[in-house]
């Protein structure tokens, strides 16, 4: 089997806490990034200023190349935008939908519920309330970035599974039915560490189109044993691409696993956790996520690697 591992960017971390700005003095993580037509790369992160995350704002960077990155000074949306978010808004995905907005999908915090809730933007700056798709616990959620046969399709997280539904409303606001299991938890690697099987499995960024199907980057959270807390890691599976309800492949071993100090060390250890994938439309794929809870980084995904299961 050919071995499938993202390559960490050198300038790693990418994003780090800055003192100089109370909104993300503690933590910054866990971002979505979309790379626009003009070839800008757009990112919006979760940011922290409260030891226990107990509130969270988006702030929006920017760069040229996907590596060096440039921070706006204030954040972009922020905790109690509105009744359902007053306990912060975390984990954001991006998506450009066919009506040339952009959707991001986040996790929508009130005081012991998270629900997934979706935004859109013109400019990401000024953002608009969608709504809440699915009214129960629930997170970790993206579209598939077009529709097929006329449907808008969500993957998501009802714990401890991966989850899917749709919508023949491609506004995105309502009619979300067919909410069906996609891949259980159990069907996930073991742990590299102690070969216990997952605790709960999730999307990390957006699917990404290629020859042979909807390449979805994945995290799967193990314990790792019962003094040093949980493994995050990131895998990979294949949707069909006229029906992303079947699962096509799954990848038997994941593709990037704490390794560096601040994925290791941190607000909380050994943590890799995505929320976004983007096609460079060259030999890349980059894959940005939170190390640690802490800090922002940053890797390729060759498509040469992957050859024979989606390119």
């Amino acid at each position: 089997m050919r071995e499938v591992k993202i390559e960490r960017f050198k300038s790693n971390p990418l994003i780090r806490p800055d003192p100089r700005k109370k909104w993300m003095t503690l933590d910054v993580f866990n971002c979505g990034v979309i790379k626009d037509d003009d070839g800008l790369y757009k990112m919006l992160f979760r940011a922290a200023y409260t030891v226990n995350q107990s509130h969270s704002d988006i702030g929006l960077a920017l760069s040229h190349d996907g590596e060096d990155w440039t921070v706006f000074n204030k954040p972009v949306l922020r905790s109690r935008f509105n009744e359902y978010c007053t306990r912060g808004i975390e984990d954001p995905r991006i998506v450009k939908w066919i009506d040339n907005w952009y959707y991001i999908f986040a996790t929508a915090c009130m005081p012991g519920k998270g629900r997934v809730g979706i935004w859109r933007t013109k400019n990401f700056f000024d953002y608009e309330w969608v709504g809440i798709p699915i009214d129960k616990e629930d997170k970790d959620a993206s579209i598939i970035p077009e529709p097929i046969d006329g449907w808008a399709y969500l993957i998501h997280r009802l714990p401890p599974d991966m989850w899917i539904t749709r919508t023949k409303d491609l506004t995105l606001r309502a009619g979300w039915q067919d909410n069906q299991l996609l891949i259980s938890h159990n069907q996930s690697y073991l742990s590299p560490n102690t070969e216990f099987p997952p605790e709960k499995i999730g999307i990390a960024g957006p699917p990404i189109k290629t020859p042979k199907g909807w390449l979805v980057i994945t995290h799967t959270v193990h314990s790792k044993d019962e003094y040093d807390g949980r493994l995050y890691t990131l895998g990979l599976c294949v949707l069909d691409p006229k029906d992303p309800a079947k699962v096509i492949y799954i990848h038997p071993k994941p593709i990037l696993i704490p390794e560096d100090p601040w994925e290791i060390e941190g607000r909380v250890r050994n943590v890799v956790f995505s929320c976004a994938t983007v096609d460079t439309g060259k030999d890349d794929i980059y894959v940005y996520w939170g190390g640690a809870d802490t800090v922002i980084c940053g890797g390729r995904l060759r498509k040469e690697d992957l050859k024979g299961i989606c390119y």
